[in-house]
């Protein structure tokens, strides 16, 4: 199973698109969450331009008012077979099941805000959902927080936020998968990894070769 989760950072362009599209059938990904897409409305038309002929489903949230934000996760039907979703602000999750193992699982793409309040809230909704789904969670996206000062440049201390987050993944027992990149964020004097994909350890139990694109 190959899953992948994109700060696309704006998706209406034809360019954008293609791009999205190549991704998906280079590295062959069945899953995907697309983070600020600064798109309001997704279409059929536009999944036709991500996945080709290929069956999909998808859910999304559109950007704010100023075209800021916006998340869509979409998938392969014959690879997850959606039972239940559930849609927030900022962040969307579907417990379905994964056809290549028969394998129960929610997976969440979510995009936490910049302030440290909202975030910790945005931790308590997640603690909640593992509580109400109450099957292995793969949760992906941009964190806007890190768990160490070695994943920001500058940094030495730990901060609240950061333990917050800590906190977090550790009442969600999740794991941290390695992924391609050692920072997501760049952006002149801020280098962070900020983006993340956690895993709870039957999904590695189940499929040992999970490889994920960030």
């Amino acid at each position: 199973m190959r899953s992948a989760v994109w700060n696309v950072r704006g998706v209406g362009s034809t360019c954008k698109k293609r791009m999205v599209k190549t991704l998906l059938k280079e590295e062959s990904i069945k899953i995907i969450g697309l983070i600020e897409t600064k798109h309001s409305n997704i279409s059929a038309k536009d999944m036709e331009q991500y996945w080709g002929n290929q069956d999909c489903e998808w859910l999304h949230i559109p950007a704010e008012e100023g075209g800021s934000g916006g998340i869509i996760l979409t998938w392969i039907k014959e690879s997850f077979s959606l039972i239940k979703h559930i849609v927030r602000q900022r962040w969307i999750a579907v417990k379905g099941i994964l056809q290549q193992e028969w394998f129960p699982c929610t997976i969440c793409v979510v995009y936490a805000p910049n302030d440290q309040h909202e975030r910790l809230d945005v931790w308590n909704q997640l603690r909640a959902i593992k509580k109400n789904l109450a099957v292995p969670l793969l949760l992906m996206g941009d964190f806007n927080e890190v768990l160490s000062p070695e994943e920001r440049i500058g940094a030495s201390d730990i901060t609240s936020g950061m333990r917050d987050l800590r906190q977090c993944v550790q009442d969600l027992q999740l794991i941290d998968l390695a992924i391609n990149l050692k920072y997501a964020l760049v952006r002149r004097k801020a280098v962070s990894r900020i983006d993340r994909v956690l895993v709870e350890a039957q999904f590695l139990e189940s499929f040992p070769m999970l490889s994920t694109y960030l």
